[in-house]
């Protein structure tokens, strides 16, 4: 679930520097299909804000004959993501939230074990709320606690492969789910780069440096967020998985500041209700004539985002 695995991604950014980072996106109008009643159904916009800060508290530098330049490091992660959806046309009963707000506060750890080993753990604990006030903040109602414990096996120098388990108690009682790990940085020449992140969700992305100050990437990345709130008297999650594809150009001010841009399209951003118990967790979804799955979703729509990170 994206929770837990966003603990491991700040894990493993927050392993070489401290940083501060601050994201706005925008997804441009277009019909909601709504798979249940197989029909289009209302219509909305999105912007999505987000913001995070990483913090090593302590570091060990990688001994110098380490291949695979492991650290070890205690340090704290804050991230948010603020989410405003201009919706229109939901007939009553459908509508979908206006705002949703996921905070998360996390301990994190990493540290070398065997020649080609680490070990990541993570502990913390997030707010997820269909508003983006902190008033929204209900304990036993939309905050949880967090964990992951990860072994990473370094292949090579530029590819990591690992697995664990992650928990939270996202149904009122601790759960464990499998954690998976990769990510992988090579590249043809010194100019062309592949990146590929299976962390916060999924991030592939094939880059060209122009220079030491310019980058271009053709970017696909899945991610999400998600808010536990109550409709018709009963507890439900409302979750919205994105997906898009884009141009990203990155400018580079010296060695500590970088500012991406991406123009591009989004493709799925969906929207679904469901009951916060775990058999409503593995419920299937409407079928096609075919068998095949069919999620409720906004149609495609063009997207644009903007950032700056400063290390």
């Amino acid at each position: 679930m994206k929770e837990t695995i966003t603990f491991i991604a700040l894990l493993f950014v927050v392993s070489v520097s401290a940083q501060i980072s601050v994201k706005a996106e925008y997804i441009s109008n277009s019909k909601f299909y709504d798979a249940v009643s197989d029909s289009n159904i209302g219509d909305g916009s999105a912007m999505i804000y987000s913001v995070g800060a990483l913090v090593p508290l302590s570091m060990k530098a990688p001994e110098e004959d380490d291949p695979y330049q492991r650290p070890t490091v205690w340090g704290v992660g804050l991230n948010g993501t603020f989410v405003k959806m201009n919706n229109h046309n939901f007939p009553i009963g459908k509508e979908l939230p206006s705002e949703v707000m996921n905070l998360g506060a996390t301990v994190l750890h990493l540290r070398p074990l065997k020649e080609r080993w680490s070990m990541l753990m993570a502990l913390g604990i997030g707010s997820y709320t269909p508003e983006n006030r902190l008033s929204a903040i209900r304990i036993g109602e939309n905050v949880l606690a967090n964990g992951a414990l990860v072994f990473v096996w370094h292949w090579r120098p530029n590819l990591e492969i690992g697995g664990g388990v992650a928990l939270n108690n996202s149904f009122g009682y601790p759960m464990v789910f499998p954690a998976f790990y990769l990510k992988y940085k090579g590249g043809f020449s010194d100019k062309f780069t592949i990146d590929i992140n299976l962390l916060d969700g999924t991030k592939v992305a094939f880059g060209y440096d122009y220079s030491e100050n310019l980058s271009l990437k053709l970017v696909a990345n899945i991610g999400g967020y998600l808010a536990y709130l109550r409709r018709n008297g009963q507890k439900e999650i409302f979750s919205s998985q994105t997906f898009f594809v884009g141009l990203e150009p990155e400018f580079k001010l010296g060695k500590h500041i970088s500012i991406p841009v991406i123009f591009g399209g989004s493709f799925i951003r969906s929207g679904r209700y469901r009951e916060r118990t775990l058999s409503a967790m593995f419920a299937s979804e409407a079928k096609n004539e075919d068998g095949s799955a069919r999620s409720s979703v906004f149609l495609p729509a063009l997207y644009f985002a903007a950032g700056i990170t400063i290390k």
